[in-house]
């Protein structure tokens, strides 16, 4: 297996890391003479109990092995955090995983059910690349049909940085840099795979934001944050993520996208449901905008689950538009 591009992530979060410590986080004189920002790599060598000579060569992405010992004092020397420590640990690794064995689309029956089930909170299936494998109706009514988004764009990063979410949320740079770091704690075992290197290369050519966040090499576990979204039909909702993960050795996870209490984002969802649905010509009154969550949950239950579809299909014309501007709808 060819190691190149992991050594050279290595080598490239090491550096990110030192420059952005200062000497008198570790107990340094302040060097106000000095012109490069941060610390020297003979200071880290220093703290971390290793030759400087050594320490270069890591940071020029040398074919050097690396023990988790020497990894650790790194670590110490640099005050990684564990999600840090943890993504240093992943690059320096010989682990001959890879994320190709996991289906890049679709899920088993079962894991589908679980989905529908959280019904009207959107939930979805998230792969180890990060592309969304599966997704329920509530996920539709509240971002749109991934259906429409060709499938090698059904991704995390590419939904950020594509265009395709950034006016529905509101706190987007936020989100997006979560997103990001979240992704490059999450993967840093397969920075070597040729689907990594092409997913990096086009974002970073297609999205200026990805391009300079990337080089920042920010590396997070699940961020807490809410997302604040403006739907076009219901206005201001706010949904919080908790994240299973499947215990089937896939490196699959759930996604459930929770309302925030008090924001009236509960009654939002319930009426989406509602909107989703097919009407019969009886069901002809208008309907109160907002209703309380029992009585819209009431009106929705029995009809969901006879028919609990995994997406909305849509049946307009087909338009000869690209995706870009398709996925600027909101």
């Amino acid at each position: 297996m060819n190691y190149d591009q992991r050594r050279a992530e290595l080598a490239d979060f090491l550096r990110t890391r030192r420059v952005a410590l200062q000497p008198e986080e570790v107990g340094l004189p302040t060097r106000t003479s000095r012109r490069t920002p941060g610390l020297r790599r003979e200071d880290v060598a220093d703290l971390a109990g290793i030759s400087a000579c050594w320490y270069t060569r890591l940071e020029q992405a040398r074919d050097i092995r690396v023990s988790d010992h020497v990894l650790n004092s790194l670590a110490e020397a640099l005050r990684l955090n564990a999600e840090e420590r943890e993504h240093l640990l992943a690059l320096a690794s010989e682990d001959t995983r890879c994320s190709a064995r996991v289906p890049t689309d679709g899920v088993p029956p079962a894991l589908q059910r679980i989905l529908d089930s959280q019904h009207p909170h959107p939930a979805f299936a998230l792969g180890p690349r990060f592309n969304i494998l599966a997704w329920n109706q509530a996920r539709t009514d509240v971002y749109g049909d991934l259906t429409e988004i060709p499938t090698e764009h059904r991704h995390m990063l590419w939904l950020f940085f594509g265009g395709y979410m950034r006016e529905l949320i509101q706190n987007w740079e936020e989100c997006a840099r979560s997103v990001l770091a979240e992704f490059r704690a999450a993967t840093g075992l397969y920075v070597h795979e040729p689907w990594f290197t092409s997913l990096v290369r086009e974002l970073s050519r297609n999205s200026t934001e990805f391009r300079s966040w990337w080089r920042q090499h920010e590396v997070e576990g699940r961020h807490a944050a809410a997302r604040q979204l403006r739907h076009p039909s219901v206005g201001r909702m706010v949904l919080e993520e908790c994240a299973l993960i499947v215990d089937d050795c896939s490196d699959r996870r759930i996604v459930l996208e929770m309302p925030q209490p008090g924001t009236g984002t509960e009654n939002k969802l319930a009426e989406l449901s509602c909107r989703s649905r097919p009407r019969s010509p009886s069901q002809s009154q208008p309907q109160p905008q907002y209703q309380s969550q029992s009585q819209s949950q009431s009106q929705c239950q029995s009809q969901w689950a006879r028919n609990a579809p995994m997406r909305a299909k849509t049946h307009a014309p087909q338009r000869t538009v690209s995706w870009e501007q398709q996925n600027h709808r909101f």
